[in-house]
């Protein structure tokens, strides 16, 4: 018989409507890609997005409408495993999970194995009735922020975990490459050029870019003065996802570290002259 929901009906759910003392108005029908179920000589009720209760009192007040039952008693339960939730990305176990009822999305993650170490800070929610409307909700993998644990999950949803976000890092640095987001909730400037084995010689810090990628493509680069950040003299930057980090090298510096560098080549056979 199904079970009565407080949750949303979605397309493709199994709904059971029970007429009491008319059976020949009681039937079992799977909800239509519409939204709707066709009740016996009413036509189409639209139940998508109505639960249980709400339900009851569409498909009341159409035999009402229509005259074919006098005070209807009206029963709509619905058998919420009929369509699993789909969860994907960055979990342990992506799948497919036929579940009973409604659930919390910490729960559904729980079944799916929980998140893996490269979980980001996004997770996105749609469902089949409407793909196109995507929740993206904030999500803090280091699990000190537990304000969306408790967000319900529907049949028919389809959960997204989105990995970490990327970071590059280079010119003189230490070890130039791409980086991860995850390691705090908002990662800056300076931990990135950390992370990216800090500034070398022969660099100009206080020429230090951060190329930024606009939504229409376009890059724009904003110069900084990392060594005045260091020094907690300038305000730390916000590093995104996607954006570049590069450390210019000294021109001056490099063209006097090539003069000492001859200079000491020289010395032994200038000496050697003079003698």
């Amino acid at each position: 018989m199904g079970v009565l929901s407080e949750a949303p009906i979605y397309p493709g759910e199994t709904v059971h409507v029970l007429v009491f003392d008319a059976p020949d108005f009681s039937f079992v029908e799977q909800v239509s890609e519409n939204g709707d179920i066709a009740v016996p000589m009413a036509g189409a009720v639209h139940l998508a997005g109505l639960n249980s209760e709400k339900a009851q009192q569409a498909v009341t007040e159409r035999l009402v409408a229509l005259d074919l039952v006098m005070n209807p008693r009206v029963t709509v339960t619905v058998e919420s495993q009929a369509m699993g939730i789909t969860v994907l990305g960055e979990v342990r176990a992506p799948g497919i999970y036929e579940l009973n009822g409604k659930h919390l999305l910490s729960d559904l993650l729980a079944t799916a194995g929980g998140m893996t170490a490269n979980t980001g800070r996004v997770i996105e929610i749609s469902n089949v009735s409407a793909p196109e409307k995507v929740a993206a909700l904030a999500w803090d993998p280091t699990m000190h922020n537990i304000a969306n644990y408790n967000q319900e999950v529907h049949p028919g949803d389809r959960v997204l975990v989105r990995p970490c976000g990327i970071a590059y890092v280079g010119g003189n640095v230490g070890k130039p490459g791409a980086y991860s987001l995850c390691g705090s909730p908002v990662m800056t400037l300076s931990e990135v050029v950390a992370m990216a084995g800090g500034v070398v010689r022969l660099s100009a810090a206080s020429h230090t870019y951060l190329i930024r990628t606009r939504p229409d493509g376009s890059r724009i680069a904003t110069q900084i003065d990392l060594p005045r950040i260091q020094k907690a003299k300038a305000a730390d930057v916000p590093v995104q996802e996607d954006d570049i980090v590069y450390v210019s090298p000294s021109a001056l510096k490099l063209v006097l570290n090539q003069a000492v560098a001859w200079a000491g080549s020289s010395i032994g056979p200038l000496i050697y002259l003079s003698r």
